[in-house]
């Protein structure tokens, strides 16, 4: 799915898209949660400091739900581990990327300026992990 951002409005109806079809293709709450919470940090981040649109894309691929945010301004936070500590819990700021780094396998900066992360589909059957099967979202816009 391509999901064009313009705002906070068109940001709530983008997640609740993605988790409706997150949960159909039956990935476990958690990595839902996951996924809505790293996206909604990363794109009020884009929304609240770049003054611009952006763009979600979403895909499911080998156990992982893969997200990049394109954003029609540049954004570009620090990179995975860097500058990512949280702050102290009476701060009003400052714990976003905190956040989407605890949940997240991998986050980067792409060639064309994007911000890429990947969140583990958490599943277990028989005590073992059990991969999905790979799957991408349709092109679609908002």
């Amino acid at each position: 799915m391509i999901f064009e951002i313009e705002n906070y409005q068109t940001l709530r109806r983008a997640v609740d898209e993605l988790c409706a079809f997150l949960s159909k293709e039956e990935v476990p709450s958690e990595s839902i949660f996951d996924s809505k919470l790293a996206v909604y940090e990363l794109l009020g981040n884009v929304l609240q400091h770049s003054g611009g649109s952006a763009k979600l894309h979403g895909g499911i691929v080998n156990g992982y739900v893969e997200l990049k945010i394109l954003a029609e301004k540049t954004f570009c936070p620090p990179p995975k581990g860097e500058k990512t500590q949280c702050a102290d819990t009476y701060s009003e700021h400052g714990r976003g990327l905190f956040l989407v780094d605890s949940v997240c396998e991998e986050r980067f900066m792409t060639d064309d300026g994007g911000i890429f992360i990947k969140i583990k589909i958490k599943r277990y059957k028989d005590g073992a992990f059990h991969l999905l099967r790979p799957y991408h979202l349709t092109n679609k816009k908002n």
